[in-house]
């Protein structure tokens, strides 16, 4: 058994760690937008994120296929190769110990990114509303409910009052 197959796996875990901690940074940063309402920079944050969700999406099927090998070199076949198959296998006490610390790492920033996702989200629904509740008083029909100065038309009550969008061009 080859000792540098195990090793590239690790350094495949540790690149996957180094992305997701970039993509908790633009997570925490596209938090900042939302809450400051910077939309061009809102744009530049998502481009971002996409690019490391590709490159994410790379490691995670060179990990399985790295993983899938090393297991097959040891006469194990499974259909889905886990981190944890590999760290029971594994008899080098430092290597087991490196895997389950970069399966913890890796888990414990899964964990922090599903829950910043969920504030953003929520931060997004919040913006949404906003923006609907602002585009539907600004094209709200002149006749309806507001609260107005109601002595603009004192000489003549029976004036249409004229909506937001009804001026000249």
């Amino acid at each position: 058994m080859d000792m540098s197959d195990i090793l590239d796996i690790i350094e495949i875990l540790e690149r996957l760690i180094a992305e997701h901690e970039r993509m908790l940074k633009l997570g925490n940063h596209k938090k900042e937008v939302l809450i400051t309402g910077k939309i061009d920079e809102l744009a530049r944050v998502v481009q971002f994120e996409s690019r490391c969700i590709s490159t994410i999406q790379s490691l995670e099927l060179e990990r399985e296929r790295q993983i899938s090998l090393y297991l097959m070199q040891r006469g194990i076949r499974k259909e889905t190769c886990y981190l944890s198959d590999l760290i029971e296998l594994e008899s080098n006490s430092d290597i087991k110990l490196e895997l389950a610390r970069c399966q913890m790492q890796l888990g414990n920033l899964v964990k922090e990114l599903q829950e910043l996702n969920h504030l953003n989200q929520r931060l997004i629904e919040q913006s949404l509303e906003f923006v609907n509740m602002s585009l539907e008083e600004m094209t709200a029909p002149p006749d309806a409910p507001t609260y107005q100065n109601t002595r603009k038309n004192i000489h003549n009550p029976y004036k249409a009052t004229r909506g937001y969008f009804d001026s000249k061009a």
